[in-house]
């Protein structure tokens, strides 16, 4: 009776160490390998969302750049002989702090964004088509 338990025993022992060395090291193996990959993959696809809503971000820029001058009443005017559009925002913002420091308080000079050629009612000299030179020539 003894020694039909030290065979079950050893028998279970052969079998546990068998299952332990050829199942379970791999299934723990593969779980870890399986972990790294989650957490690859889990960077890869934050990475790509990361430059998707920045891509997006930018494509909502201003791509043109305008001095909006108002006066100490408040009213929008046109000066004239200083320059109003500008594709970079460092630029205008440079220009509105130039127009600043020489007009003091006399004007405010503020930097607005815009993604049309022309805005706040001033027509731009490159929306101009040839033709409404000539007219605007011939009629004078």
């Amino acid at each position: 009776m003894f020694l039909d338990i030290f065979i079950i025993a050893k028998a279970f022992s052969l079998l546990y160490s068998w299952l332990e060395h050829n199942i379970i090291d791999n299934i723990l193996s593969f779980s870890k390998v399986f972990g790294n990959m989650i957490i690859l993959i889990s960077v890869v696809v934050f990475l790509f969302i990361l430059a998707y809503i920045t891509i997006k971000h930018l494509k909502k820029l201003p791509k043109f750049y305008l001095i909006e001058v108002t006066d100490v009443y408040g009213n929008d005017i046109i000066l004239e002989g200083i320059r109003t559009k500008f594709r970079t925002y460092d630029a205008a913002k440079s220009y509105s702090e130039f127009y600043s420091d020489i007009y003091k308080k006399q004007y405010k000079f503020n930097v607005i964004g815009s993604n049309q050629r022309h805005s706040l009612g001033f027509l731009s000299v490159a929306s101009l088509s040839q033709k409404a030179f000539k007219v605007n020539r011939n009629n004078l």
